[in-house]
């Protein structure tokens, strides 16, 4: 069965917990799929997440007018494939009042797209609430937890729906993943000279836990579509 296009929403209001981390185990993710997801970064002037997928990433000032609306105009008018938005903690109110402004899911869901939002939640409880208001303010398809290790979370034990987990790594290992040549894509699928035999396994842990979690969320938007859709 076809994969329905989706505009993939990657956030926190905490910074420095995993999250455009998040956003690369994603895209590859979606690239080993043969998806060819195009990919926005909101984190200008920086790039994090285009210094790793700078043919396929736009960078967006949410301060300036005209970048706004060529994020939006590209979202809404290019259909038929998938969008990753990484939305740094600094942006999220902004990028959150912008797409609440235009009615984004509804919109995207008139293109034959849906909306998933990615949350990492940390261990501040006040990150908690702010999920549940985002998921208020723009009724996604699904709005999916996610829990870092090696930050904490404040999400508690036992929530329905699908989690995504990020394993805690060891520094040594973060570094070798930080550098802009280091290609997760290219670790999954066999290529491991660059990470020492030793952090092989905890890397593979950690990539395969959390594209698990990314898996779950096809089947769950196709559930909540078909409890909404009614008999």
């Amino acid at each position: 069965m076809p994969v329905t296009p989706t505009i993939y929403i990657v956030c926190s209001d905490r910074g420095r917990n995993g999250k455009t981390l998040l956003a690369r185990i994603l895209v590859d993710h979606l690239l080993i799929a043969e998806r060819d997801p195009f990919c926005f970064d909101l984190s200008a002037p920086e790039g994090a997440l285009r210094a790793y997928f700078p043919g396929r990433t736009a960078l967006i000032d949410m301060g300036d007018e005209n970048s706004r609306a060529k994020l939006f105009g590209i979202l809404l008018a290019r259909a038929g494939r998938d969008y990753v938005i990484d939305v740094p903690s600094a942006q999220l109110a902004r990028f959150s009042e912008a797409a609440g402004a235009i009615g984004l899911h509804g919109k995207a869901a008139a293109m034959g797209l849906r909306l998933c939002i990615l949350f990492v939640v940390d261990r501040d409880p006040a990150s908690l609430k702010t999920a549940v208001a985002l998921e208020e303010m723009l009724a996604p398809d699904l709005l999916a937890p996610v829990v870092n290790r090696s930050v904490g979370t404040s999400l508690p034990e036992g929530v329905p729906g699908p989690v995504i987990v990020i394993d805690k790594v060891e520094g040594e290992l973060r570094a070798i993943m930080s550098h802009r040549r280091f290609s997760l894509r290219s670790f999954l699928l066999g290529d491991e000279n660059d990470v020492p035999p030793r952090l092989r396994p905890q890397l593979k842990n950690m990539l395969h836990g959390a594209i698990d979690g990314i898996r779950n969320l096809d089947p769950a938007m196709t559930l909540q579509s078909l409890h909404a859709a009614g008999p």
